[in-house]
């Protein structure tokens, strides 16, 4: 693993290792997951976007060059 440094205000630092404390974890061990949970996020985004990508490819829907005003997307 790497050791990272980061700027962090005092108080912020001081509240979330009382955190971390209580729920029996390291501050440490809480960044770490929420930068797995970060990473997971955003690579669970871009499957969803290729699959839905994939799909528009597939399509088969033609509008026929209709083209629609705002105020015709917009009628209720």
């Amino acid at each position: 693993m790497t050791n990272v440094t980061l700027s962090i205000d005092e108080e912020n630092l001081r509240q979330a290792r009382i955190l971390a404390l209580q729920e029996g974890t390291s501050l440490n061990a809480v960044i770490r997951e929420y930068i797995n949970d970060y990473i997971s996020g955003h690579k669970h985004y871009q499957q969803l976007t290729g699959r839905i990508l994939k799909q528009a490819e597939k399509s088969q829907y033609n509008s026929g060059g209709r083209k629609w005003t705002r105020e015709e997307l917009h009628e209720r």
